[in-house]
């Protein structure tokens, strides 16, 4: 049994894969004698063809998936050469090489995490008439699966409001959730908080950005910086690109305070983004679909500013989600602040009530079976069946 994995584009896009590999392989192990016999069930292989990069590269090699790098075209809402270079060189280059990798494997089935980095491999599914899953984790379709959509057998979504923005669609949705990391049930708060060298009985702050970091909610933190340490720990996961700027300034801020010891910015984390998630007690965030299933899977109560020019508007609709259902607070992210940062920072840390609230209200959004209700539907398509 041969099954293709594809995805890219950013960080979002391919880390639910980790849950869903573990859930693939321990169904199959659990399945494989009543699996059909065209499957050649006894022996599972699992590979991936995307946009690939060093983390990409790196989370296959754990769970030993070769992993074939498909170049692809993205097409960026300005005007701009790279479109052009992307749309007759790059994505062509990749529908061929795609084409040629996947004659190669013959897959049983194409799971797709969405994002630019998926086209070639899902069209090149549609050309051999291998059965599609494609995940959508955001509120509202990202460009790239508006497109694939229509070539799904199965879309699988993160929540359950997108229905309304995939009504043609309505006889193969599925409200899954999107997966989240194993990792982050098996960890203990009071421990997570020590990786770090912080004082496990003071709540803690993790400040977040998105893989790329974010200048706004950086400057802002700066900003408030000397008035809300000492009152919490802050952990700040800056972006490679604005971290040794960020590290600087805090530090001159920092100089002559008591509490600089409470205070650590990190560019990125890689594993341990896991213990920093588990070790929060707050969480100031932008409006990732898969930052927001681990807040949701560990009840931390958040405030959320979505960035303003996520494609299709994508971030604020998923905050708009949280707020919503009472989950989250939200910051508007034209109307962010210091003033404003700070007030919603302290009122998370000092209102026992509200935490207990947005925690409880988190538990609707959790979907603590995203993982393995995709990995059936990956069975049953695999197995010649149309899931209903």
């Amino acid at each position: 049994m041969r099954i293709v994995l594809t995805g890219g584009g950013t960080g979002g896009h391919v880390l639910p894969f980790e849950s869903i590999i573990e859930a693939i392989r321990t169904i199959h192990t659990k399945e494989k004698d009543t699996l059909p016999s065209f499957l050649d069930a006894q022996i599972l292989e699992l590979f991936f063809l995307g946009v690939s990069s060093t983390e990409i590269d790196e989370l296959f090699k754990r769970y030993d998936i070769p992993v074939t790098h498909i170049p692809s075209g993205k097409m960026r809402r300005y005007a701009s050469t790279l479109n052009i270079i992307d749309l007759l060189f790059r994505l062509p280059l990749g529908i061929t090489i795609a084409l040629w990798r996947m004659w190669q494997i013959m897959p049983d089935v194409v799971v797709s995490k969405g994002g630019y980095g998926s086209i070639p491999t899902v069209l090149s599914a549609v050309v051999y008439r291998v059965p599609i899953l494609l995940h959508e984790s955001d509120v509202v379709p990202g460009s790239a699966n508006k497109i694939l959509m229509q070539f799904a057998h199965a879309i699988t979504i993160g929540f359950s409001v997108s229905r309304q923005y995939l009504q043609q669609f309505t006889k193969k949705l599925f409200v899954t959730g999107t997966p989240v990391r194993l990792a982050l049930l098996h960890s203990n708060k009071q421990a997570a908080k020590q990786i770090f060298g912080f004082d496990k009985t003071k709540p803690m702050l993790l400040v977040m950005g998105g893989s790329q970091g974010a200048k706004q909610i950086n400057e802002g933190l700066l900003a408030i910086l000397p008035n809300i340490i000492g009152k919490m720990s802050v952990l700040h996961i800056t972006g490679s690109t604005q971290h040794d700027l960020v590290t600087k300034v805090a530090s001159e801020i920092l100089t002559s305070s008591a509490h600089a010891s409470m205070y650590k910015s990190v560019p990125y984390l890689g594993e341990t983004m896991v213990s920093a998630l588990v070790a929060a007690d707050v969480v100031v965030s932008r409006a990732g679909a898969s930052s927001l299933a681990e807040i949701a899977r560990l009840r931390v109560p958040s405030l959320l500013i979505p960035l303003a020019t996520s494609a299709n508007d994508h971030q604020r609709k998923n905050s708009l989600a949280f707020e919503a259902a009472g989950a989250a607070l939200v910051l508007d992210p034209t109307n962010v602040s210091p003033h404003l940062l700070e007030q919603g920072i302290i009122r998370l840390v000092t209102d026992a009530a509200l935490r207990e609230t947005l925690s409880k209200n988190l538990e609707v959004l959790d979907f603590p079976n995203a993982a393995t209700d995709i990995a059936a539907l990956v069975f049953q398509l695999a197995s010649g069946f149309r899931p209903i």
